[in-house]
């Protein structure tokens, strides 16, 4: 990797009349193919309350991954809208965001910028104002430590950019991120430091330091080798809900359940969707793959954490996993309902799990061992958790077809149909609360499927690439590295495709009818409602009162990249 020196583009020139605006463009690193870019933009004319900034490229270069703003791109086009925090820009202020991207060839500086319509000709201001830090700097902040704090902190100033304060109180999942550990964060050769991976924290609701999500590739040009999904920051809940503290349920079992009842997640499995005003299509009741045309009855903002690893046999026997969930719905006739809700949710029943869509739908319960915790509860009215086993591998070798929307007709299985379907169905009830919410979380390309005769019961998927089953197409792509490189494709490796990259999150059907108290403490499990906190309990939030309900789509996400690989 060869890191450029700093290039810094500034368009100037004297303005003084309203609208105005000025522009620096600084490429802070670039390596072969890619590029990291910070864009400050300052207001030379009235204050705005919102901004839009478009520029072009010469040379063909592409946005990858964005934060501090919404950025997409058309051809050369590229257009950067401003997220919740940071729409308001007064005289004189400025506001800043950063990107990664690629490029081939060349990467010359871009040129036509302007914000609203308006080219930026003014001169930009040389101290940004607005907005948190884009591009942290190589080493943390030299100022002492602080205190802890007295009451749960609204979230993290210096994230990305320090560590805690030496005297803050930390979980049990920043511990473990906090040095290299197979369940935290263990860096290869040439990955971010543990220490730098450890600067991506967060205060949890109960004033302790968590891990928080992070970008795939810091600031800095360094991989961290994994993927969190999407930018918090980016929803439209973000003012609300901050940053997710990774592993929050799981300390409150810490401090008010025995050993036997504790549930420890590994840090590379927590998963952020942020999606903004999602569709909700009369009649969907989410039994097909794609929606039904119909009018839209309500629009949803979703931003949830869910934990949801690919790669262990962990899900083999255990079946309650971290969802954070903040979810708020406006829909047609008025009614505004919102969520706010943390919980270990059970997803299906505990101690085994049945077979995925290959060789079908559910089956039979496969009954597998104990499962973590003990004494975790099962849920009966969804799926569960449905995971490939070796009738799959026997439907591929017999040649079987299913049904596949994309196509008219049935198709043969292949190994790239070995995929994930987490289903689950959470009920708060009690004191007027009615809430529910059925989600789906899909997996398309996992790295491990279950075989009771290899050791941990664990096979790589990416190793029957290379049996005389019939392979499809994530197979072909590992067979081309394969006649590249002479080589089979390691299970971990960053060119397999088996990584966990590609999910679909459905928050699925989603209902709150609330006539109590807006605020609800229940425990770990998203049980025994209570309108007054206890021991071990978690504060939740259920706003509205719905007459329909709703069943929201969430998205599906691509979160593949060169630096990422197993486990993911």
């Amino acid at each position: 990797m060869v890191t450029a020196s700093a290039l810094a583009v500034t368009v100037a020139a004297p303005a003084v009349a309203a609208p105005g605006c000025g522009v620096t463009y600084t490429v802070g690193s670039q390596w072969q193919g890619g590029f990291t870019a910070t864009v400050t933009v300052t207001n030379v004319g009235d204050p705005v309350s919102s901004w839009t900034l478009t520029w072009s490229y010469a040379a063909g270069q592409r946005v990858t991954q964005a934060w501090n703003a919404t950025v997409t791109q058309s051809g050369t086009q590229v257009t950067a809208r401003n997220v919740s925090y940071n729409g308001s820009i007064a005289t004189g202020a400025s506001v800043s965001f950063g990107f990664n991207g690629s490029w081939t060839g060349s990467n010359p500086a871009s040129t036509g910028f302007a914000v609203n319509g308006t080219t930026c000709t003014g001169s930009p201001g040389p101290n940004p104002t607005t907005g948190p830090p884009t591009q942290p700097p190589t080493t943390p902040p030299t100022s002492g430590p602080t205190p802890p704090p007295t009451s749960a902190p609204p979230g993290n100033p210096t994230w990305g950019t320090a560590l805690p304060p030496a005297s803050a109180p930390t979980s049990r999942a920043y511990t473990l991120i906090a040095t290299a550990n197979d369940k935290g964060y263990q860096p290869r050769s040439g990955e971010c430091s543990v220490e730098l991976h450890a600067r991506y924290w967060t205060y949890g609701p109960d004033g302790k330091v968590y891990p928080t999500w992070h970008p795939s590739r810091d600031p800095s040009g360094c991989n961290f080798g994994h993927e969190h999904g999407d930018d918090p920051r980016n929803s439209d809940l973000y003012s609300t809900a901050r940053w997710p503290a990774f592993g929050y349920t799981s300390e409150v079992m810490m401090d008010a359940m025995p050993e036997h009842s504790h549930r420890h997640e590994d840090h590379v499995g927590h998963k952020v969707l942020s999606v903004n005003n999602v569709n909700v299509i009369q009649g969907d009741n989410g039994s097909s793959f794609f929606p039904p045309s119909g009018p839209t009855i309500a629009t949803c903002d979703v931003l949830l954490k869910f934990h949801q690893g690919t790669h262990s046999p962990d899900a083999f026997t255990n079946n309650v996993h971290e969802l954070l969930l903040n979810q708020r719905c406006s829909q047609s006739n008025g009614q505004v309902t919102e969520a706010r809700y943390s919980a270990l949710i059970p997803l299906g029943r505990a101690g085994g799990f049945s077979p995925s869509e290959c060789p079908g739908f559910g089956g039979q319960f496969i009954n597998v061992g104990p499962a973590v915790p003990a004494d975790s509860p099962s849920e009966t009215r969804s799926l569960g958790r449905l995971i490939t086993e070796p009738g799959c591998v026997q439907a591929i070798r017999e040649g079987r077809t299913h049904y596949d929307p994309l196509y008219p007709n049935p198709v043969p299985f292949t190994v790239s149909d070995m995929d994930d379907f987490w289903f689950s169905d959470v009920q708060v009830t009690g004191s007027g609360l009615n809430f529910r919410l059925a989600p789906l979380f899909y997996v398309v390309n996992p790295s491990r499927y279950y075989d009771p005769a290899l050791p941990n019961r664990m096979g790589r998927i990416v190793d029957l690439c290379y049996t005389n089953l019939a392979g499809g197409d994530y197979c072909n792509q590992a067979r081309q590295v394969t006649q590249q490189t002479g080589q089979q494709v390691a299970w971990d490796d960053p060119r397999s495709p088996f990584k966990g990259t590609l999910r679909e999150f459905r928050p699925g059907t989603f209902t709150v009818q609330n006539t109590g108290p807006t605020t609800v403490y229940t425990d770990a499990y998203g049980r025994n409602a209570s309108s007054t906190p206890f021991a071990g309990s978690i504060q939740q939030y259920f706003s509205g009162n719905q007459s329909t309900q709703l069943y929201v789509r969430g998205a599906t996400r691509d979160y593949a990249a060169n630096s990422v690989h197993a486990p993911n």
